[in-house]
């Protein structure tokens, strides 16, 4: 019987329990989790399982930390986010808390790309802390990104971009997350990618702002390779304030998307 202990493939020759799993391995553990869900102790394994077995209140040695961060998850599903790509424009409300999500789930290469700095007024639903006030957003992101998981390569970029340096910057990764705050420069990053990067796939958003129904939000096509979140109606402006939940439950739908285009569940 071929089973998956903290991302080791080992042989067993008979069914068996966790318990005994663990005294056999002579590994201390006391949160069991297989095929993402926890299980007591009295579990018995069946073939091909894949288990994670995990110490309370210890941080394990590098070499197990990886498959106890994604426990949770299934394991081919994060073999192939590991071996996955995404660029992410614009670091604000949408794009910082878009990219946590993904560092989350494991993707193994991200690319920050802004050109600005943390400011006061950000905090209120940008993922960055008050001791990142003046730093560069990439800066301050790969930051944040390196304490949540040591295993994904972090590109940062801070440009701004244009139709000049689009393409140079974004081409060969297969997820574009557009999270400008601009809607001229949504329009031309977005039509830009389209046109001329058919093997990308780009993921916008357009009106997150105030505190409406989550509800409202409908996803738009844009031809075969591109799709955009929001309620098309709600821009921040004049007395309509950008609130924390709503920015990143539509940053979360665009990570979402952006999962379910790489795991082919579109």
């Amino acid at each position: 019987m071929k089973i998956t202990v903290n991302g080791r493939e080992i042989l067993l020759e008979n069914a068996l329990s966790i318990k005994n799993l663990i005294n056999q391995l002579n590994i201390d553990a006391d949160i069991f989790i297989v095929n993402s869900f926890p299980v007591s102790s009295s579990y018995i394994i069946n073939d091909n399982d894949t288990v994670t077995l995990i110490k309370k209140c210890t941080v394990p040695d590098k070499e197990y930390l990886e498959y106890q961060l994604i426990s949770r998850q299934g394991l081919k599903e994060y073999n192939i986010l590991k071996n996955s790509s995404a660029v992410i424009c614009g670091l604000g409300g949408l794009g910082s808390n878009a990219a946590i999500s993904l560092a989350r789930a494991g993707l193994g290469r991200l690319k920050l790309i802004d050109f600005d700095i943390v400011e006061p007024s950000n905090i209120n639903r940008q993922a960055y802390f008050i001791e990142h006030i003046g730093m560069y957003k990439t800066d301050a992101l790969k930051e944040i990104i390196c304490k949540i998981s040591p295993y994904i390569n972090i590109e940062t970029s801070n440009i701004y971009l244009d139709e000049e340096n689009i393409l140079n910057e974004l081409s060969g990764f297969q997820i574009v997350l557009e999270c400008f705050d601009n809607v001229t420069s949504k329009m031309k990053l977005i039509e830009k990618c389209v046109n001329n990067m058919r093997d990308s796939y780009i993921i916008g958003a357009s009106g997150v702002a105030g505190y409406y129904n989550t509800d409202k939000f409908t996803q738009k096509s844009l031809g075969s390779n591109c799709i955009i979140i929001g309620d098309f109606e709600n821009e921040a402006g004049f007395n309509q304030g950008l609130y924390a939940p709503r920015v990143a439950a539509a940053a979360n739908i665009q990570a979402n998307t952006a999962l379910r285009y790489l795991l082919k569940d579109k």
